[in-house]
């Protein structure tokens, strides 16, 4: 038998599947919330959706779930502003999980040091530290897709400004076809 073994596997294979059927499906939304974030990072534009302080706390999640390392992370490639426009569109329903999950991480950021504001003033380690308390919730796993969507999508949409995350994962941008060719694109192979 080729196909999932078990009840878990194929529970994954189907979950992989609705999640590509759904980015097929809103894929459209999805490229013009990158646009919008391109155009809004180049001009350091106001956020639609975001006050300052949950969009400062977003971006430090964010920073968290791509670091900054030898590689820019999901701060320079301008993740926040695809977020921000992603909860005004296609992922709005984010939106509602993101603002109830927000006040929990602001009072574990407190826990951990009280004489903090918010998550963005904690240390690289305390933060590293509420999220993965936080791992299971509805507010992590939001934060999470949309910051790896607007790590990975297409730079010329926005929100992966100067290819930083296809640079991390070697992706040349290339779409064409490559060799070798097999029946169902043998006219485009070279003679």
């Amino acid at each position: 038998m080729n196909g999932p073994s078990t009840r878990r596997e194929f529970i994954e294979a189907s979950s992989a599947l609705v999640g590509s059927a759904w980015l097929a499906v809103h894929w459209p939304a999805i490229e013009a919330a990158a646009r919008h974030a391109r155009r809004a990072l180049a001009q350091r534009a106001p956020f639609e959706i975001l006050t300052p302080d949950e969009a400062r706390a977003l971006e430090a999640v964010a920073a968290q779930i791509i670091p900054t390392d030898d590689t820019p992370g999901a701060r320079e490639a301008g993740v926040i502003y695809f977020m921000d426009r992603a909860l005004g569109s296609f992922g709005a329903q984010f939106l509602q999980p993101i603002r109830e999950g927000l006040p929990d991480l602001v009072k574990a950021a407190r826990a951990t040091n009280p004489a903090a504001r918010g998550f963005a003033e904690l240390s690289p380690k305390q933060q590293a530290e509420v999220l993965r308390s936080m791992e299971q919730t509805p507010f992590f796993g939001a934060v999470r897709f949309l910051t790896v969507a607007g790590m990975f999508g297409d730079p010329s949409y926005g929100g992966n400004r100067d290819r930083v995350g296809w640079q991390m994962i070697g992706f040349d941008g290339g779409h064409a076809h490559q060799p070798p060719f097999g029946y169902y694109d043998a006219n485009a192979r070279p003679e």
